[in-house]
Order: C-alpha cells, then sequence, then structure tokens
C-alpha cells in the first residue's frame, strides 16, 4: 500500500509492537438513550440503543481500529470512554480503574491520561484564542508550570508535530486544515496522555495532507509509546495505522481481529460488504461486489435475533431472525458475531440458556415457482 510520496509500506511492518499491558478495557458497554413517547407525549417511551453490549480492549503502545457505517456507534462508544456521556451499564476501566468509581483526584488525573483529537480542525478550535493558549490551556489548568515553562513547552510541542514555534502567536483561521489538525493533535499531547481518542482524524484533511497527518500519528506512537483509539469511515486509513480492528454494526462489534487477517479473511457477512465496497490499493485488483439490500434499521426498534438479518445475504434461517449471535474466536485473535460459525452459534445458545437448542439452523428451503 502507498501511503504519501516515496513510501510504501507493507503489513504492519511500520508500526510499533505494543506491550501486553491493557490500558483501557471495554466489558459489556451500553448505551441508551431514552426517546419521547407518541403523539402529544403519549404512548410507551422508548430506548435508541446506540451501543448496545460490546466489549474490548487496547494495549499499551496499540492502535484499535473501529469502523462501520454512520449511526453504527462509534463515536458514541469515544464520548463515553471521554466521560462526555454517562454509560448504560457495562464498565470501562483504564489502567484496572473503574472510572465511574474514581474519587475527584482520580478523575483529575484520567482527564489528563486520556485526550482526543477531533474530525473537524477548524471547530474544535477556539477562533478567538491564539495558538500559546489553544495548547497552552490544558498545562494551566492541570499543572503548576509557571509561564515561561508554559510558553517553553508549547514551542517544544510545536515543533514535535511540525510547526514553528513563532506560530504560537497566530489564529487558528491563519493555519491550513492540516496545520489546524497538527495543532490539535500538540493540544493533545501537552499533558503526557496515556491514551488518545482519534475521531476521525484525517477525514477533514486533503489527500494529500492526509498521508502527513497519519505518519505524524504513527511516528508520535513510537516515540511516546502512545495508545489510540481510532474512529474511522476511510479502510485505507484503518488498515495503515491499526494493530486490531472492531467491526460495528448498529450498535454492536460483529467481527474484530488483527488487521491484516481482518482484511485479508473477513469472516462476517457485513465486513465481508463493507471492505467490497472500498476502494482497492491498485486499479488491477478485482473484488467481488456485495450489494446490501435494503437500510440500516432504527437503533430505536432493532431487529430480533442477528440485527444483520434483514440484509445479510448468508441468512441460514429463523435462527438468525431470533437468537441473538454472540463475538466468539473463530481462529487465533480473530472473533466473529455470527450463525454461520460453529463458536459463534455454541455461545449464542449456552447464552440463552440452552432454550435455543431446538431453533433450526439450516437454511430456509427455496420458494416453490
Amino acid at each position: 500500500m502507498v501511503i504519501g510520496e516515496s513510501t510504501v509500506v507493507t503489513g504492519l511492518e511500520h508500526l510499533n509492537a505494543p506491550t501486553d499491558e491493557i490500558v483501557l478495557d471495554i466489558d459489556s458497554l451500553k448505551k441508551y438513550y431514552a426517546m419521547g413517547g407518541g403523539f402529544a407525549f403519549f404512548g410507551d417511551k422508548q430506548q435508541l440503543k446506540a451501543v448496545d453490549d460490546i466489549s474490548f480492549n487496547i494495549r499499551r503502545g496499540e492502535t484499535f481500529g473501529l469502523v462501520g457505517e454512520s449511526g453504527c456507534g462509534k463515536t458514541t462508544t469515544a464520548k463515553t470512554v471521554l466521560g462526555l456521556e454517562a454509560l448504560t451499564s457495562g464498565v470501562i476501566s483504564f489502567e484496572g480503574t473503574d472510572i465511574s468509581k474514581l474519587d475527584r483526584a482520580g478523575k483529575k488525573n484520567f482527564r489528563s491520561n486520556v485526550q482526543a483529537v477531533f474530525q473537524d480542525p477548524w471547530s474544535s478550535l477556539n477562533p478567538r484564542m491564539r495558538v500559546r493558549s489553544i495548547v497552552g490551556e490544558p498545562l494551566e489548568i492541570a499543572t503548576s508550570m509557571t509561564k515561561k515553562q508554559i510558553a517553553d513547552r508549547v514551542g517544544d510541542l510545536l515543533t514535535e508535530v511540525g510547526l514553528n514555534p513563532y506560530q504560537a502567536n497566530l489564529y487558528p483561521h491563519e493555519f491550513s486544515g492540516g496545520q489546524r489538525q497538527r495543532i490539535g493533535i500538540a493540544r493533545a499531547l501537552s499533558l503526557n496522555p496515556e491514551l488518545i481518542i482519534l475521531d476521525e482524524p484525517v477525514s477533514a484533511l486533503d489527500v494529500s495532507i492526509r498521508a502527513q497527518i497519519m505518519n505524524l500519528l504513527v511516528d508520535l506512537q513510537k516515540e511516546h509509546n502512545l495508545s489510540y483509539l481510532l474512529i474511522a469511515h476511510n479502510l485505507a486509513t484503518v488498515r495503515y495505522m491499526c494493530h486490531r480492528v472492531g467491526v460495528m454494526y448498529l450498535g454492536r462489534i460483529v467481527e474484530t481481529g488483527a488487521t491484516d487477517p481482518l482484511f485479508d479473511n473477513p469472516l462476517h457477512p457485513y465486513t465481508k460488504a463493507l471492505i467490497s465496497a472500498a476502494l482497492p490499493s491498485h486499479p488491477d485488483i478485482v473484488r467481488e461486489e456485495i450489494i446490501l439490500p435494503g437500510e440500516v434499521p432504527s437503533p430505536i426498534n432493532p431487529p430480533s435475533g442477528c440485527t444483520f438479518n434483514p440484509r445479510c445475504p448468508m441468512k441460514i434461517g429463523e435462527i438468525c431472525e431470533q437468537l441473538p449471535p454472540k463475538l466468539a474466536d473463530e481462529e487465533t485473535d480473530h472473533g466473529v458475531s455470527c450463525h454461520l460459525y460453529t463458536n459463534s452459534l455454541e455461545a449464542a445458545r449456552a447464552k440463552d440458556g440452552g432454550a435455543a437448542a431446538a431453533i433450526s439452523a439450516e437454511p430456509e428451503p427455496a420458494a416453490a415457482e
């Protein structure tokens, strides 16, 4: 895969090797939003299931990517990790500690160690503040550094992200989009965080600038041993930057695994369709085109059983409509939530207490002509 001028990357050799230490652990996370009732506030209240029981972890020095269609719950997951949204149920642990049980000092430390880089580098920067104030504000709030020390630190951070220290006196509108994103990255690095949430960090940039920002993030990860949670639509970005990937559909993770095996051998029908829709890295590569019928169901009233079953081209019978599949390892470090696979089906039936054992998993008979 070609990334940037004169740079050819194959596999994940350009990434650092993560350790076995778990920095972020998410267990059975759910985030539901209460919706109003029917006409004139009458009727039963409903719940929008933005994130519906997902689990994953991120190791130190690792990039974990979340991909999926718009509205599948990626950004909501990031907001719950950042503490911007209260989770409905589940546990989010940072360095072994449940963040919902942190005291005041613990919350301050957590906020310093978990930072974010947002999608739009224009709207995420205050247009009335100079760069020195934007990057230095976290240092003023969370540290006891003097003004001279903060000014020196801001200059060092700007240099680290490829800008000049004198540009600290400028306003955001005096920079290009790529430069503004570098400022956002400098601000995220200011407190030496352990984990950075990257919410579509390059999608608002020109193609030629994307590679520069991606390479910058990879280099910073190597230098500081950072952990990233990357949210992206562009599968090329995910394949270049991520050690592991989780594929989300309608609030659930349907497949997860190491990046290269998942892209080279996708198991879930939705993952196969997602990858087939992406532009290949070379024009001579031929892929099977998979067109999914229908629209993404509403998260307010998702389908019973497997939420993907109304659109699935490989549906195998009534079990897909009645029994929710469970994420289970089908290969080493490669999990899938689909009844097509033995381990996932067994995990779903075990979760159901054996009541689903009699549900047919055979293909539906063809309709008579």
